[in-house]
């Protein structure tokens, strides 16, 4: 077959999205189809082609509600005369998806949509976006989700759409199956001995980062142990800044939620306050090689990212067989249902959707799952056998190959 998969962003760019879209199209590259991806045009981007799948880049940026420019006309026609059995479109909210709507019914291929969690559904700026989203969900052969319960599926179930699928995220097999522990440890000088909390995200700006960190800094255990912070501490905060202030429709509320205290330099600087030497911090910004062996190297994984669909570092920790403790976001609740391979710390969320922790609250958690070694490996193996069984992408590629051969009939 000859696949289309339609993103905001892609390699060499990472994140969820990216991530998720790069394993499903070389899962479908291995099974010998032909795959392209239409994505936003990067300076970095040096060749146009990865791992088997042909790159489409388009000077367009933004999305409905806060207005895009570049070359949308050209995207369209490229949608339009397009000789591709079937697209994938990633996510609501950006321009690989808004750009498409208007053309829908002249794509004469089959489509497929991931709405990937609605993130501004609560938000005043996209009040007449969602009003218009059912008629345009309506248009596509088939509507994939990655849980069972959230604001994305719920508005399909509300409002009877056709074609819901449940389809999980999951984590590569071809990264977790074989790994080489240690090197990571020695690499960023932690003890042989010491105990490993693991935090992992970008931007760093909402993850959740400064609540682990103040959390860890309370924290009261027998033990030598290091955290290690994973993200983007050295520009990240002023990366993000920048994109928001130049994005149309930015609030000062969103601009607050980084100048205020979660930036990475601020999370920086709380770090200082440590004085105890039995509890050590790094700060990192480890190349994908690197990462993965501290999956498996480290003791427990921290989650208290502010805002989350359904999180690939959760599946990632399943993989590894790392327990994990985070606060409800997402569906990591459901994840947690799942798999039995990670504890959820009681946690709040606002009307606007977003999620925060007490560190009180999740240092005691913390606590109580550290000194508790046998309820770690239970989760450990049940969490590695339910990725195994489950959760890796050749297995979510192949539930997603079986829904486009049902849906062409």
């Amino acid at each position: 077959m000859n696949i289309l998969l339609c993103c905001e962003h892609f390699h060499p760019s990472v994140g969820g999205v990216q991530k998720m879209m790069y394993e499903i199209g070389l899962r479908f590259v291995m099974k010998g189809h032909k795959v392209s991806v239409a994505t936003s045009w990067r300076a970095d981007r040096k060749q146009d082609s990865v791992d088997g799948m042909q790159i489409h880049s388009f000077r367009v940026s933004g999305n409905s509600a806060s207005g895009m420019t570049g070359e949308i006309d050209r995207y369209r026609d490229f949608l339009i005369d397009g000789q591709f059995d079937f697209l994938i479109v990633m996510a609501a909210q950006q321009w690989t998806f808004d750009a498409m709507l208007p053309v829908l019914d002249r794509i004469r291929y089959n489509k497929l949509h991931i709405p990937c969690g609605y993130s501004g559904f609560y938000q005043r700026k996209y009040r007449e976006y969602y009003k218009e989203m059912e008629a345009h969900l309506r248009k596509f052969d088939a509507l994939i989700y990655n849980s069972t319960d959230y604001r994305d599926v719920n508005f399909a179930r509300d409002r009877k759409l056709p074609n819901i699928n449940i389809i999980p995220a999951g984590a590569s097999e071809l990264e977790f199956l074989n790994i080489d522990k240690g090197r990571t440890r020695e690499q960023l000088g932690i003890d042989r001995n010491d105990f490993i909390y693991l935090s992992v995200g970008a931007p760093a700006v909402n993850k959740g980062h400064k609540e682990i960190l103040q959390s860890y800094l309370m924290l009261d255990v027998p033990f030598a142990s290091t955290l290690v912070l994973n993200g983007n501490y050295e520009t990240g905060d002023q990366a993000s800044l920048r994109k928001l202030i130049r994005q149309p429709g930015s609030t000062l509320k969103e601009m607050g939620r980084i100048v205020l205290g979660r930036s990475p330099f601020n999370v920086m600087r709380l770090a200082r306050k440590n004085r105890n030497p039995a509890k050590k911090i790094v700060f990192a910004d480890l190349k994908r090689e690197e990462l993965i062996p501290l999956f498996f190297d480290a003791d427990l994984f921290l989650f208290a990212s502010h805002v989350e669909y359904s999180p690939l570092v959760i599946f990632e920790c399943l993989a590894a067989g790392l327990p994990f403790l985070s606060i409800p976001v997402g569906n990591v609740d459901e994840i947690i249902r799942w798999s039995d391979g990670g504890v959820l710390c009681p946690g709040r969320q606002s009307s606007e959707g977003f999620s925060s922790v007490d560190p009180v609250v999740l240092s005691g958690e913390m606590r109580k799952l550290s000194l508790d070694a046998e309820k770690r490996k239970k989760l450990s193996a049940n969490g590695r056998q339910a990725w195994l069984d489950r959760f890796t992408w050749k297995e979510i590629a192949n539930r997603i190959e079986q829904l486009v051969i049902q849906a062409r009939g």
